[in-house]
């Protein structure tokens, strides 16, 4: 009986330990629902948002940031185009008009006979002389020539027309040379002044012809036969023999003084006419003061004076004049040892209140300390009451 008891008893702890596996293993063939998931048959229920901020994450600015960069598009920059090579006839044009400017003559006086592009052999445009190395290569260029009353002057220049050589001239008539000059300062280049014209151009190539530009030279060139032996000369504005009438031994300022006037009148033929600026050594102007000044002084480097005054208040020239052999020496003393400065001064705002002003040219190197500045400032106005008695 008790046997039977404990069997019965056995046998159902035994049918709910296979129940308990059972149901296990139903379980684990279930799928798993993540939390949060509704269970079958239950209403999904949200969660309240939570309140948006005008704080942008960090996450969202960095995106908004490559959006951005991703979106700006480089504004196009168009390049500039080239400007078109002039042809040789557009150049033909413009050596038409340097040559009439330097002849003093209309431009509708000079005929273009024909105007080709070349290739010259050398960048000296196949015009070579002696005291020239060209460099052996190839320079695309235009061969233009010109006429003048039946003579014909031949110009070389190179494909746009910057560069300009003068192959080719009628001889130039000057006749009786008075004056032979020459400078190798940068390029060699050299004059024969006559009494009707000037030769000017390299030494050892091609001579062009012009004229005095002003009846002034003309003049200034008659005095200087008439009064100077002749002479030759070696100076800081070149080399010079001068073929002068007079009777008046030149010293070294009197023989420099030709030598600048020579190298003055040059730079004007080439050009074609006179600038009141070329050549000015030194400037000096007072103004104010009880007397009233109103004073002007310009002094050249070919020893020339000019001067002027409004204290009437209308302007009135001074009589030109010459510095003398001793004026000249210190002025180019001074020219080649010192730079070139400026000097101001104004006694201030009062009523008789005075202004001077100089400008000095120097072509030297040194700098001019005050002392040095009140010796010209005092030189230029000693001068100018040369000029004024």
């Amino acid at each position: 009986m008790a046997a039977n008891q404990l069997r019965n008893k056995g046998m159902a702890i035994q049918s709910v330990a296979v129940l308990i596996i059972v149901a296990l293993s139903l379980a684990a063939c279930l799928p798993v629902r993540p939390l949060g998931t509704p269970a079958p048959g239950q209403e999904a229920t949200t969660a309240p948002a939570e309140e948006a901020t005008d704080m942008p994450t960090e996450e969202a600015t960095e995106e908004a940031t490559v959006v951005a960069s991703e979106e700006i598009t480089p504004e196009v920059t168009e390049e500039p185009a080239e400007e078109a090579t002039p042809d040789a006839t557009s150049i033909a044009a413009q050596v038409s008009q340097m040559l009439a400017q330097q002849l003093q003559i209309s431009p509708d006086q000079v005929e273009v006979v024909s105007a080709e592009p070349v290739d010259w052999p050398d960048a000296c445009l196949g015009v070579t002389s002696a005291d020239i190395m060209c460099a052996q290569v190839i320079t695309p260029g235009n061969r233009i020539v010109l006429s003048v009353d039946g003579k014909q002057y031949e110009y070389h220049t190179n494909g746009d027309g910057i560069y300009v050589q003068l192959a080719s001239a009628p001889e130039a008539s000057i006749g009786d040379a008075v004056i032979s000059w020459q400078q190798s300062s940068d390029s060699c280049q050299a004059a024969q002044i006559g009494t009707e014209g000037v030769a000017y151009g390299p030494c050892m190539g091609t001579m062009m012809g012009g004229k005095l530009v002003t009846p002034e030279r003309a003049a200034e060139l008659a005095d200087f036969v008439a009064t100077y032996a002749p002479f030759e000369a070696q100076t800081p504005a070149g080399d010079i023999t001068f073929k002068g009438q007079g009777s008046t031994t030149t010293g070294p300022g009197d023989q420099r003084m030709i030598a600048e006037w020579a190298r003055l009148v040059v730079s004007e033929v080439s050009a074609g006419g006179s600038d009141p600026s070329l050549g000015v050594a030194l400037s000096w102007q007072r103004e104010g003061g009880i007397a009233g000044f109103c004073d002007d002084l310009a002094v050249y480097v070919t020893g020339l004076l000019h001067g002027s005054s409004c204290r009437a208040q209308t302007t009135q020239k001074l009589s030109d004049r010459r510095m003398s052999p001793r004026e000249l020496e210190q002025l180019y003393g001074w020219l080649d040892q010192y730079a070139p400065f400026t000097f101001h001064h104004d006694d201030g705002g009062a009523a008789d209140s005075m202004a001077i002003d100089l400008t000095f040219k120097g072509q030297g190197s040194a700098e001019a300390d005050d002392a040095t500045q009140q010796l010209i400032l005092t030189f230029a106005q000693d001068l100018y009451t040369g000029m004024s008695q």
